[in-house]
């Protein structure tokens, strides 16, 4: 029995110029193509060759919506601590009127929707 036999098989024309596209392209003879082809078809999902890439794909994928969640649990942190501090500082203006308030607590809320959107736009809409 030969090393590689032979095997006469019919495929689509559109398939065959392809073949011969990439063959030429790459300089590749057309039956190791097919021979790669079928080995690739025939192997088990988790043994191809892109099967690791996929791998390192998913977990780049966690770890990004994990930065992402972490992301926006800082943001909120910190506009809390911002909202507590605004609160909380001492002494009040003996000068500061209720517009004064209402106006700096509109302007908080701005920019807390602001960064809230910029970290994570599902919170707010």
């Amino acid at each position: 029995m030969a090393k590689n036999p032979r095997l006469h098989v019919r495929i689509s024309e559109t398939n065959l110029q392809k073949l011969r596209q990439i063959s030429g392209t790459h300089g590749v003879h057309m039956g190791a193509l097919v021979d790669e082809a079928l080995t690739l078809l025939f192997s088990p999902p988790g043994e191809r060759p892109d099967a690791a890439i996929l791998q390192r794909l998913d977990r780049v994928e966690d770890q990004s919506e994990t930065l992402e969640t972490g992301t926006a649990f800082h943001t909120d942190l910190l506009i809390e601590f911002i909202f507590e501090w605004l609160r909380q500082r001492p002494g009040r203006n003996p000068l500061e009127t209720p517009a004064d308030a209402a106006r700096a607590r509109t302007e908080l809320e701005a920019l807390t929707r602001r960064v809230v959107d910029r970290a994570n736009p599902h919170i707010w809409h």
